[in-house]
């Protein structure tokens, strides 16, 4: 089989009209040089000066310099050949991320505050998935499945990246709804392969979570914890519209609100399903080592395809079309033998 590169159409349109261009160039130059020595003078003598000339080897370069450029041409076509076909497999996981999007991730204990920290890292993650499927819930006070599980990285991306406060209009914490809505996430048929990533600060203002933690326990879904901020009091930002602080949350009486890490309660979510707690507390932390528990998880397939394997052979025209100009460059368009001189000089 054989296929070839993709240009806009403009361009292609202008690499298919070279080949009649050049036909019709070398037509033009072969007339007008034979008009041009048939106007210098005698048929018969310009017949006579030129007899130390091939006509055939010159027909012969010709020849050789066209089909040089129609190799040329060929090759910025692109070709690729192939009559491979390769079969491929995507397996993986069912992992659902679970973020926090209460104002108490806009802390700025954490540069540029921890909420920002937290889709850094989730994308981080999604460089190194590899066929898993990933869905997003966003919770505060109340949960949101804002992407449903994919195999679309990038869209997965362009909502983590709306994700946010407003999204939620009840705020506060709550680990058990965000959990329900977690685990409906999941696809009911495939009772393996779940694992479940929840980043917060750990505030719970609910605190009922042993029904919830005994279903993901019952649905074999291994719950992962990774703990943002850190452990002293840090005041929660208002922002205005434009996106700059105009001052931090406060009582009824004017205190400042303060927030920090609970670890209790996620590593308490972690130890219950089998699951691991990070700290995402300097630049250095990571979810890696929560993938590399996934990854030594049993992976189920996804899809399955087969595409054609082409390869680029554009290569082999070039060179094909450098030795035949090289050939050309090496042929004399001259007679092989000398011609005899049958005229007689003409002495004073």
């Amino acid at each position: 089989m054989i296929q070839f590169e993709t240009y806009p159409a403009l361009l292609q349109w202008s690499l298919w009209t070279i080949i009649p261009v050049i036909l019709l160039t070398g037509l033009w130059f072969r007339i007008s040089r034979k008009r041009i020595l048939n106007s210098a003078g005698d048929a018969l003598l310009i017949e006579q000066l030129s007899r130390s000339v091939s006509k055939r080897k010159r027909l012969f370069k010709d020849a050789l310099r066209f089909v040089a450029l129609l190799l040329i041409l060929f090759a910025v076509w692109g070709p690729k050949f192939s009559d491979e076909l390769v079969e491929i497999h995507r397996e993986g996981v069912d992992i659902v991320i679970l973020l926090d999007v209460s104002n108490s991730m806009r802390a700025q204990d954490i540069k540029p505050d921890r909420l920002e920290k937290a889709r850094f890292e989730l994308r981080k993650l999604l460089q190194k998935l590899r066929g898993d499927r990933i869905a997003l819930v966003v919770f505060a006070g109340q949960a949101h499945l804002q992407t449903p599980l994919t195999l679309d990285y990038s869209a997965f991306d362009m909502f983590l990246d709306i994700s946010d406060e407003s999204l939620i209009g009840v705020q506060g914490t709550s680990f058990e709804n965000a959990l329900e809505i977690g685990i409906s996430a999941f696809d009911p048929e495939d009772t393996k392969h779940r694992a479940m990533i929840i980043i917060s600060d750990g505030e719970d203002h609910e605190g009922n979570l042993e029904g919830v933690l005994k279903r993901a326990r019952e649905e074999n879904i291994i719950i992962h914890t990774a703990g943002i901020g850190s452990f002293s009091g840090t005041p929660i930002p208002i922002y205005d519209d434009r996106g700059q602080i105009k001052g931090y949350r406060k009582t009824k009486s004017g205190e400042v609100v303060t927030t920090r890490l609970y670890t209790e309660t996620l590593q308490d979510i972690s130890i219950e399903t089998g699951g691991r707690f990070v700290h995402l507390n300097t630049a250095t932390a990571s979810l890696d080592d929560i993938y590399s528990d996934i990854l030594g998880m049993e992976q189920k397939e996804f899809s399955r395809h087969e595409f054609t394997n082409f390869k680029e052979q554009y290569h082999l025209f070039t060179w094909l079309a450098l030795i035949l100009l090289i050939i050309d460059l090496l042929i004399t368009d001259l007679h092989g033998t000398e011609r005899n001189w049958q005229g007689e000089y003409i002495r004073e």
